[in-house]
């Protein structure tokens, strides 16, 4: 049963908010993402609790009558102490490199992330079931590394409301998709432009 990671939806500010809401765009994004939704066997949605994630999350649980589980360990990568300015600095230099690069206890993150992942994952297939995760892009760039053994912080270029998805076993995960955007049409396909590049996207 695949795990499905889902990046939130446009936000309407960029990293110069601590905790942005949805664009309108970033809303029907979500919408798209909860009708593709309906084509799943997802029994559990897990969701970051900050609140572009929270709000991308509402239609897809509204779709599948699923209940949030707000999960910290699917969450940003900054400390929650950092300012916006601080963030601001960080991120370009950080995107464009690696995770050996970094720091512990940025190390330690991504092992959380991907240790949570791999945990649901597996609770989905022994349930029989699919899972839905609603996250940030470092999160998934993480879990798309660790699936692949690339060690770029943001190994693929990924839209706003991409869906990457993942089988699981005991070896670990594995990458079936990642960050399709077939559910979406073109004109909502926002956000990816500058990831990879290592420049800071319009609306993380």
């Amino acid at each position: 049963m695949p795990l499905y990671l889902i990046r939130h939806g446009e936000a309407f500010a960029s990293f110069d908010h601590l905790d942005p809401g949805l664009s309108e765009r970033g809303r029907r994004q979500a919408e798209h993402v909860a009708e593709w939704a309906k084509g799943t066997s997802a029994a559990r949605l897990v969701v970051s609790p900050l609140l572009r994630t929270r709000e991308t999350a509402l239609p897809i649980a509204a779709a599948l009558g699923l209940v949030p589980e707000y999960r910290d360990e699917v969450a940003e990568v900054f400390d929650p102490t950092m300012t916006a300015e601080e963030r601001v600095a960080m991120l370009p230099d950080f995107i464009a490199s690696r995770w050996g690069e970094q720091p512990e206890g940025l190390r330690t993150w991504r092992r959380r992330v991907v240790d949570t992942v791999l945990e649901l994952a597996l609770a989905g297939e022994a349930a029989g079931h699919d899972v839905l995760v609603v996250s940030h892009f470092v999160a998934i760039g993480a879990v798309i590394g660790e699936a692949t053994g690339d060690d770029a912080v943001i190994p693929v270029p990924m839209a706003n409301a991409a869906i990457s998805s993942f089988s699981a076993g005991h070896g670990g995960l594995r990458l079936l998709s990642a960050a399709t955007t077939a559910h979406l049409p073109p004109e909502l396909v926002t956000g990816m432009s500058s990831a990879i590049a290592g420049l800071v996207p319009a609306r993380a």
